[in-house]
């Protein structure tokens, strides 16, 4: 079983002797911030992330501007304002449910209810890899580790956080509960995919951002939306069976998880249209629960890249709803 105490004592004391010039003062009191948080009861921290997040919802910053204006030009909710302040919510409960998870795997029979286990046991014992697509849904931490605690090794690609102290504790949550990481920025990450496909593991990846990698634009809640490829290509070599899978929170620290698999016969872009789809059905099942306040559209397929400023602006202008009439009156 795996240890998932995320950050411990011992290891912000390890990292501080081993690499503090790497932190500055504020960092170290970070850290050690976040080593206290760490051991408070799991209850208590879920909801106090998610009532820290809900009023960081409240305030009119770039992010929550952006989130409210994506809200309203692309799931054209009737209530943007509660749509918002839910997604900051549910950031703020997975971060401080996230840096000690255990509590709630050592509950996982009553917190976590999964139909397709006995689907998912099937696929991981045929002699194939197994390609994983998902997103920033519910706590998307916690659905890589209940798969890790429940036996199934996983491996997943990731970004570095642009703070040393940052990326420190992301890799310490990921390495606490089992999961290998690959960095992208790691000139090897492509031979480590490559071995973990061969060696028939379940490789994983957040696909539901705009990343500097190579992508395409499928459809999104009736927009092209910059949707990255890499792995769907790499996994297709492989001969991998793809499946897309997203947890979401159904009650107060309950979760379920949703998976299902692609179809054998479907191309690199079928592939992103359909997991594109179905994260869009989830997502308007229970709105308040995707990182809307990832600028997820900014990207255009011509290759502009929108400023944030010019991304508001063109919401505000309904430029996104001109484009959505065009293409049906096209189609």
């Amino acid at each position: 079983m795996v240890n998932s105490a995320v950050v411990d004592k011992s290891d912000i004391d390890s990292a501080q002797s081993e690499r503090a010039p790497q932190f500055s003062f504020l960092e170290r009191a970070g850290l050690g911030l976040v080593t206290i948080i760490a051991v408070l009861p799991i209850a208590l921290r879920s909801a106090a992330g998610w009532a820290l997040g809900y009023l960081v919802g409240c305030v009119p910053f770039r992010d929550q501007r952006v989130a409210r204006a994506q809200v309203s030009t692309f799931l054209q909710a009737t209530r943007p304002d509660v749509v918002v302040r839910r997604c900051f919510a549910n950031a703020g409960a997975t971060l401080l449910e996230s840096l000690h998870l255990q509590p709630i795997l050592r509950a996982h029979q009553r917190r976590i209810s999964c139909a397709s286990w006995r689907k998912i046991e099937e696929w991981t014992a045929a002699d194939r890899p197994i390609v994983a697509l998902t997103g920033h849904t519910g706590n998307w931490d916690l659905l890589a580790a209940y798969m890790i605690h429940r036996g199934i090794p996983i491996a997943t690609i990731g970004r570095e956080a642009r703070n040393p102290a940052g990326q420190h504790i992301l890799a310490k949550m990921r390495q606490g509960y089992g999961i290998e990481t690959i960095w992208r920025s790691d000139r090897r990450a492509v031979k480590r995919l490559m071995e973990c496909l061969k060696e028939r593991r379940v490789v994983a990846a957040l696909i539901d951002q705009d990343t500097r990698v190579d992508s395409r634009f499928p459809p999104f809640f009736g927009f092209p939306a910059k949707t990255p490829v890499s792995l769907i290509s790499l996994g297709k070599r492989a001969r991998a069976r793809f499946v897309s899978a997203f947890l979401f929170r159904v009650g107060f620290m309950r979760y379920e998880v949703f998976t299902e698999e692609f179809p054998d016969d479907l191309s690199e872009d079928e592939i992103l249209t359909m997991y594109n789809a179905r994260l869009e059905a989830l997502i308007r099942r229970f709105p308040g629960q995707w990182v809307w306040f990832h600028k997820r559209w900014r990207s255009r397929p011509d290759g502009t890249v929108l400023s944030t400023r010019q991304y508001l602006a063109s919401m505000s202008q309904n430029a996104f709803d001109r484009n959505r009439v065009a293409a049906d009156k096209s189609s």
